[in-house]
């Protein structure tokens, strides 16, 4: 998806869920309520889970072909293959201080 983060499309989603809450509360469908409880709790979370500390990384095209095809094979989610490789290519790149004074 390009133009509208994932962000905005929970939030205007929680938007609607807090409308349904509100309107079951007046009208005292419990029931319905309850649904729409249960809806806006795990929206709520998905969200939540949104705000962490990562930053949006444009990525070449074949990287991102080639990362969403091994994730699918082995069934591991495409943020944890994307977060793996670039800690083994930093691990590559940097020498750990205890091995630097060794000679």
């Amino acid at each position: 998806m390009t133009g509208i983060s994932n962000r905005v499309l929970l939030s205007i989603g929680l938007v609607v869920i807090a409308v349904g809450i509100v309107d079951s509360l007046i009208s005292r469908e419990w029931d319905l309520l309850a649904v729409f409880t249960v809806a806006g709790l795990t929206q709520l979370s998905l969200w939540m889970r949104l705000l962490a500390n990562r930053r949006p990384v444009t990525l070449r095209p074949d990287l991102t072909h080639w990362i969403e095809q091994r994730a699918q094979r082995t069934g591991e989610p495409f943020d944890d293959m994307l977060d793996r490789a670039v800690a083994y290519y930093k691990h590559g790149l940097y020498v750990p201080d205890s091995d630097a004074g060794g000679g």
